[in-house]
């Protein structure tokens, strides 16, 4: 078997592609932005040249890796290679990935979903390494979950388990882009927080936030950076991103009793910011018993797992 494999990780915002060997280190990487909007023919072209400008960063050819996997939002159909309808990828309907990408380089390509092909990686490579029962969860764009259970990736009749970021948790809350209401996704994704910002702002609430966004699109990224300022209102949505994560982990925690969580994703960069009120949110929601063994951590592969999780299935 060759001795390298190449992963994309789709994700809403940005796409990351890398060549690791079967140790999982990485060989070569680039990241370039989804720009999700502009439809899937444009995105898919742009995973297309992300694998080109791979490759050529050390000379590698296709017939010298053992396949492309990649990692992409769900839910999605692995058997047929195709993605169905991801609420964050606008006008991706039964889209048949694998089949495009095949058609490109000839080679094996394999589909999974994103938060799976990053709790792969960190179960093989990183904070998940020898732990059986064991969460993955991903902040970013949205939030989905890879789980282990004894082992094994929970992956559920369909092989679409873990859209934690989907599971209710008021029923009254607002519209997520699944179109349910009241989403975890709705509430403690960077998506989410980022429109907690803009409702504040057209209410009248006077914030830094505007003046670190600059006239672009504002994010949570903007929102960490004027709380890192000590701005009032950003202070507050930090401090209830933090909440709002703590709630659905408590759920996941009394559901599963896992005894390692790994956060990784985008909002992870600003770990010790909502660090404290997530764990003081979780300890009192959470049944004692299930918090006796267990560990919650920052992964370890950083915003790399999703790509080297990918890349690893090809090994397998």
């Amino acid at each position: 078997m060759e001795n390298f494999s190449l992963g994309i990780d789709l994700g809403g915002t940005k796409i990351a592609t890398c060549i690791i060997d079967n140790n999982g280190n990485i060989f070569a990487r680039v990241e370039m932005p989804t720009l999700a909007k502009e439809g899937p023919e444009k995105v898919i072209s742009r995973m297309k040249k992300s694998v080109y400008d791979v490759l050529s960063q050390i000379n590698l050819s296709l017939n010298e890796i053992a396949g492309i996997g990649i990692g992409v939002p769900g839910p999605i159909d692995v058997e047929k290679g195709t993605i169905q309808n991801p609420p964050n990828l606008p006008g991706w309907k039964d889209i048949p990935l694998c089949s495009i990408m095949f058609r490109e380089f000839n080679t094996k390509i394999i589909i999974e979903n994103d938060a799976n092909s990053a709790a792969l990686g960190e179960f093989l490579f990183g904070a998940g390494k020898g732990v059986k029962n064991f969460i993955y969860i991903t902040i970013s764009t949205g939030i989905g979950a890879g789980i282990f259970i004894d082992g094994k990736l929970f992956k559920g009749i369909g092989r679409n388990a873990g859209e934690v970021g989907h599971m209710t948790i008021n029923f009254e809350g607002p519209i997520c882009g699944c179109t349910n209401s009241g989403c975890w996704e709705a509430y403690a994704s960077g998506t989410a927080l980022s429109r907690f910002a803009k409702e504040g702002i057209l209410s009248g609430i006077k914030t830094k936030i505007i003046e670190k966004a600059r006239n672009e699109e504002i994010t949570a990224e903007h929102v960490f950076s004027a709380a890192r300022k000590g701005d009032n209102f950003a202070l507050t949505l930090v401090e209830n991103e933090g909440y709002y994560l703590g709630v659905g982990l408590a759920n996941l925690i009394n559901i599963f009793n896992p005894g390692l969580i790994a956060i990784g994703g985008g909002l992870t960069q600003c770990w010790d910011m909502f660090y404290s009120k997530m764990m003081k949110t979780i300890k009192e929601r959470s049944l004692p018993a299930n918090l006796k063994h267990l560990e919650i951590v920052k992964a370890k592969l950083d915003k790399d797992a999703g790509a080297i999780g990918a890349a690893s299935l090809a090994f397998l």
